[in-house]
């Protein structure tokens, strides 16, 4: 059966023994496909007692299985893959000079076929079929990353979070890198008003600006983007510690000094970051689906003196309508969230401060002022006299360690 599908393979056509041995690659284990091949190939040779250069890959083109006739003729390209593997080492030699200007420690292969190529292969398969074959992608992602490891010192091989993507380009018979992104996990703390979290024209500076500086100037990355759990309002400070991911688009170094970049963004006294550490994309996706409950410390003003505000404690279950502050970026549509504390301190008869601690996702200000009735209950409404939020703080994200871990 085995050497029935052999022939089949070469009859008419010169395949390399990589081809060869690739249409049997669950068989024969422990072996490369240019291993299966050339033992199959022998295997031949040795069946229809060819002279001992028929052996070699090269010399099996022009035999004839049904005549029995053999014809020393030049060797032609392997049908199948045109003889890719024999261009590995000088590709390999491209991309090591390449991969030397950047900073990375692990690698992928990913390979790019001409769709001539796959056609061929798909011809083929269509001929002696698919049960025992491994795709000609799937070898030449394996052999030129083998290669690679063996040309590069202390790198390692990592099909999930690699640094850097060495492409092969086969059509274009050249090689060209991918630099990954690099992410850093870590925590921050907003110690001033009047800056936003991320990137907007209307403001010359955000948190993500001045962390960025440090990092962006050791990583020569391209790109900078923040995914953060949550965000404070601009006028609000974060106090407790805003657990975020750091993205870093294609950066040329990779070794960073940790340490150094926290006190550097600390001395802002601004911003102020703790724990960094390498991390991944998955991380970052994480750290935007959390939701933990959030304590804030609201001041307030009220219109008139207020006394008596033992009714708010039956302020349980809200009912947001979109704010009208952030209706030009949010659907409009009404939110339940529910109020889990409330707790007030008397400064004066028209001055009081909160601590609230509600369920992810409920604005504050509004829970105080009402927004015009699009906040039911609301602490104005309660107590039946207008308020203002004068300050606002985040004291507390109610995130359990155990869900930042990687």
């Amino acid at each position: 059966m085995l050497m029935d599908m052999a022939k089949k393979i070469l009859e008419g056509r010169y395949a390399c023994n990589h081809c060869l041995g690739r249409q049997f690659a669950q068989l024969l284990s422990g072996l490369t496909n240019e291993e299966r091949g050339r033992a199959i190939r022998t295997a031949l040779a040795m069946e229809y007692k060819l002279k001992p250069f028929s052996i070699d890959a090269a010399n099996f083109h022009g035999y004839d299985f049904r005549t029995k006739k053999t014809a020393p003729v030049q060797p032609k390209k392997c049908a199948v893959c045109g003889d890719v593997f024999l261009g590995l080492g000088k590709l390999g030699k491209e991309a090591v000079e390449k991969l030397g200007r950047i900073d990375y420690r692990t690698i992928m292969v990913s390979t790019r076929l001409p769709a001539s190529l796959v056609s061929r292969e798909e011809e083929l398969w269509e001929e002696v079929g698919i049960e025992c074959c491994e795709p000609l992608k799937s070898e030449l992602n394996r052999e030129f990353g083998k290669l690679l490891l063996s040309m590069l010192e202390g790198k390692e091989f990592d099909e999930k979070t690699p640094n850097v993507i060495v492409v092969l380009d086969v059509e274009k018979g050249g090689t060209r890198i991918e630099i990954n992104p690099l992410f850093i996990f870590g925590k921050y703390k907003k110690l001033v008003r009047g800056i936003p979290q991320t990137k907007w024209e209307m403001y010359k500076e955000t948190v993500e600006d001045i962390i960025a500086r440090p990092v962006m100037k050791s990583t020569r990355g391209t790109e900078h983007a923040m995914h953060a759990m949550g965000r404070e309002d601009i006028d609000a400070r974060c106090l407790d510690w805003r657990p975020f991911v750091f993205e870093v688009s294609h950066p040329e170094k990779r070794d960073l000094d940790l340490k150094k970049i926290t006190e550097e963004i600390n001395r802002t006294k601004k911003v102020e970051v703790s724990g960094l550490r390498f991390s991944d994309k998955r991380m970052a996706v994480r750290i935007k689906s959390l939701q933990p409950d959030k304590t804030y410390r609201a001041l307030v003003r009220f219109d008139k003196p207020v006394d008596g505000l033992s009714a708010l404690r039956k302020i349980k279950i809200i009912k947001q309508q979109t704010p009208t502050r952030v209706m030009h970026r949010r659907a409009d549509k009404t939110r339940t969230k529910i109020v889990k504390a409330i707790a007030w301190k008397r400064i004066s008869p028209k001055k009081y401060e909160f601590i609230i601690k509600g369920q992810a996702g409920l604005y504050i200000k509004e829970l105080i002022t009402g927004d015009g009735g699009r906040t039911r209950p609301s602490v104005s409404e309660v107590l039946n006299t207008p308020a203002k939020v004068a300050e606002l703080d985040v004291i507390r994200i109610h995130v359990r360690n155990s869900e930042l871990k990687e």
